[in-house]
C-alpha cells in the first residue's frame, strides 16, 4: 500500500499552490485596481476594459508591477548568435506579438526590460511562463538551440536560444 506524505513548512498544512512571494496568499474582498489597469476580483487579476477607475475603489500594485518596481524578474531570456544579428527586426516583432498574445490570457505576464548588446539581446519578464513561451516561439520559427534552466528556489527561469 502506497502512502502520500506532504512535506510543508507549517505543520498540518498542505504545500501552497503558489510559492511566488509576489502572489497574495489571502483573499481580498471587493475589487482592487492597479495603476497598470489590472483589476483583482474573484481571486484573479484581469485587464479592465475601460481606463476610468470608479471612485472609492481600493488601489494596490499587482504582482507584475511589484516585480518591475523591485527589478526582480521571474524569467530571463537570452537570444544570441549571428542569425539573430541578421534577423533582429523579425525576431523583435515575434517577441512583441508573443508578449501581446500572452497578456490577453495572463495580464501579469509582461516584458520588464530588453537589453541589447553586441552578441544579442536579454529580455527580462515578470512571468516564468512568458519567458519560456518567448524562447519556444523563437525556436519554433527559426530553429537553433534552446535551453531552459530552472531553479527550485525563487530564482528566475533562464531561457537561452542561439543560432
Amino acid at each position: 500500500m502506497a502512502t502520500t506524505i506532504w512535506k510543508t513548512e507549517e505543520k498540518g498544512q498542505r504545500t501552497p499552490r503558489s510559492l511566488d512571494a509576489y502572489q497574495s496568499k489571502g483573499g481580498v474582498g471587493g475589487a482592487v485596481h492597479c495603476e497598470c489597469g489590472a483589476v483583482f476580483s474573484n481571486k484573479r487579476w484581469r485587464l479592465e476594459k475601460s481606463s476610468a477607475q470608479p471612485k472609492g475603489e481600493r488601489r494596490a500594485l499587482c504582482p507584475a508591477c511589484r516585480r518591475i518596481a523591485d527589478r526582480n524578474p521571474a524569467g530571463i531570456v537570452s537570444l544570441k548568435g549571428s542569425f539573430f544579428a541578421a534577423h533582429g527586426v523579425e525576431i523583435d516583432n515575434l517577441i512583441k506579438h508573443t508578449a501581446e498574445a500572452a497578456a490577453m490570457r495572463n495580464p501579469l505576464g509582461r516584458i520588464m526590460d530588453i537589453n541589447r548588446g553586441k552578441e544579442g539581446v536579454t529580455i527580462t519578464t515578470t512571468d516564468a511562463k512568458l519567458a519560456q513561451k518567448i524562447g519556444r516561439e523563437v525556436f519554433k520559427s527559426h530553429g537553433g538551440e534552446l535551453h531552459y534552466i530552472w531553479s527550485h528556489d525563487e530564482n528566475p527561469v533562464r531561457v537561452a536560444w542561439s543560432r
